[in-house]
């Protein structure tokens, strides 16, 4: 009895649910702003966020082992102190706006905030904090920008 009222229930909300979403997946349009780049300037700089992501999953681990000497090197690879040398494609940087510049150097000097905190050995809430503040920048990259190959 009790499984058919659920059931009886379920299939009804599901049915609903599948009527309610029909056709949204086709009517989104990304609204975010298209940066054209060239394939080697994608390639950079997909190239450093896949740096960025593999960096914090190491700093979460050294935060959950209590190994701050892993979340102090990771993250310090990844701050504006290790970066200021980087070699970037020549013709990158006059394309990026003053935003996205600002968004970026943010997570640059969000990483070595996390550096020197991990150093200084503080607690892993407030190190994580940091690193989360650090994370509302690429998210709010991703949410404005689209990077797209310029067309030729």
């Amino acid at each position: 009895m009790r499984h058919s009222v659920a059931l009886a229930f379920a299939v009804p909300c599901l049915l609903l649910g599948a009527l309610a979403s029909f056709g949204r997946a086709d009517d989104m349009v990304d609204q975010r702003e298209q940066a054209f780049r060239t394939e080697a300037e994608q390639a950079f700089v997909l190239d450093q966020m896949r740096l960025l992501l593999s960096s914090i999953t190491e700093i979460e681990e050294g935060l959950g082992t209590g190994d701050l000497n892993l979340v102090a090197r990771e993250a310090a690879a990844r701050g504006r102190k290790a970066n200021i040398t980087l070699a970037r494609p020549p013709s990158l940087a006059a394309k990026e706006s003053d935003a996205w510049k600002a968004m970026f150097l943010s997570v640059r000097n969000g990483f070595d905030a996390v550096a020197d905190q991990a150093q200084a050995h503080a607690p892993a809430a407030t190190i994580s904090k940091t690193l989360a503040d650090t994370m509302r920048n690429c998210v709010a990259c991703h949410q404005t920008y689209r990077i797209a190959v310029e067309p030729r």
